[in-house]
C-alpha cells in the first residue's frame, strides 16, 4: 500500500470519527414521538390536584388573557394558583395584623378590619393581572425588536439565493434568544403537522397576539407560491417595526416625564407647609 493511499485511508476514518463525535450535539428537528412522550409525562406528573384546577380554570373561566400567558410562557392553572395565593395573602395579612395590634393594647373597630381585609383581598386578586399585563407588553416590544432583525436576516438569506424555507429555517440557528427559539417551534411544529414553515408564524401570532407575525409569514408565502421577491418587503417590514418600537418607546418616555409632575408638585407643596406649619401654628394658638 502506497503512502499516499494510507493518508486517504487516515483522512476518511478521521472525518468519521469527527462526524460521529459532533453529530450528538448538532441541533436538530425534534422527533414526533418525543414530543408525544413529553406531553404525556406532562398530563401524568400533574396529579389530582392539577387536574382538578385545571377542570376549575376551564370552567369557571378565570383566565382572559390567553393571549398573554402564552407569551410568557404559563399556563392558566398557574397563573390561577397565583391569583389564589395572593387573594389569601391579601384577605389574611389585615386579620394577623389585627391580632398583633390586639395583643399592643389596641382594638379598632370590628368592621374596620373587615372592609381593610376585603379591600386587599380584591388587590391581591388583581395584582397578578396587572403584574402579567406589565410583563407581556415588555415581551411583545422585545420580541418585535428581535422580530425585525429576523426580517433582516431572512432578506439576506434571499438574496444569497436561499429558497424560501431555507431563509425562514437558517436565522433562527443564528440566535439563541427566546424569540428565536419560539419562532424555530413554530416552524417546526408546522412542518411535523405537514404544513409549509410559513403557517407557523400564524399560528404563533394567534396564540402570542404579536400581529406582525402574520405579516411575515404571508410575506414568505407569497415567496414561495408564486416566486415573487420579498427582499425589499422584508426590509420595508424590518423598519416599520424599528420606527414603531421607537415611536413607543419614546411615547413611553413622555408619560413617564409627565408623571413626575404629581411628585414634584406634592414635594413643593410640602416643603410650602412645613415652612410655614410653625408660623400658622403660633398665630392660631395665640
Amino acid at each position: 500500500m502506497t503512502t499516499e493511499a494510507l493518508l486517504i485511508i487516515l483522512a476518511a476514518l478521521t472525518a468519521v470519527g469527527v462526524t460521529l463525535v459532533i453529530a450528538p450535539f448538532a441541533p436538530t428537528r425534534p422527533r414526533l414521538a418525543d414530543l408525544m412522550q413529553e406531553r404525556e409525562a406532562t398530563a401524568v406528573v400533574g396529579g389530582p390536584a392539577h387536574r382538578l384546577l385545571e377542570s376549575v380554570t376551564r370552567h369557571a373561566k378565570l383566565v382572559d388573557d390567553l393571549d398573554d400567558l402564552a407569551l410568557v410562557r404559563r399556563t392558566p392553572e398557574a397563573f390561577v394558583l397565583q391569583r389564589l395565593g395572593f387573594l389569601l395573602a391579601g384577605a389574611l395579612w389585615i386579620p394577623l395584623l389585627t391580632v398583633l395590634l390586639a395583643l399592643a393594647g389596641v382594638t379598632p373597630p370590628i368592621f374596620l378590619p373587615a372592609a381593610a381585609s376585603l379591600a386587599c383581598a380584591v388587590v391581591g386578586w388583581q395584582l397578578p393581572v396587572l403584574l402579567l399585563k406589565n410583563k407581556a407588553k415588555h415581551a411583545r416590544a422585545a420580541f418585535a425588536g428581535a422580530l425585525a432583525a429576523y426580517c433582516r436576516l431572512v432578506a439576506l438569506g434571499r438574496l444569497g439565493d436561499r429558497g424560501p424555507i431555507e431563509a425562514l429555517r437558517y436565522p433562527v440557528t443564528l440566535g439563541d434568544g427566546w424569540v428565536f427559539h419560539r419562532i424555530k417551534l413554530a416552524i417546526d411544529e408546522a412542518v411535523l403537522r405537514g404544513r409549509m414553515p410559513w403557517d407557523g408564524f400564524t399560528q404563533l401570532a394567534d396564540q402570542t397576539g404579536v400581529r406582525a407575525l402574520k405579516d411575515v409569514g404571508q410575506i414568505v408565502a407569497s415567496a414561495g407560491q408564486d416566486g415573487t421577491s420579498i427582499v425589499e418587503t422584508l426590509r420595508a417590514k424590518a423598519t416599520s417595526l424599528a420606527q414603531q418600537q421607537l415611536a413607543e418607546r419614546k411615547a413611553g418616555s413622555s408619560v413617564r416625564s409627565d408623571r413626575m409632575d404629581m411628585p414634584v408638585a406634592l414635594l413643593g407643596l410640602a416643603f410650602i407647609t412645613f415652612l410655614a406649619f410653625p408660623g400658622i401654628y403660633l398665630m392660631l394658638t395665640m
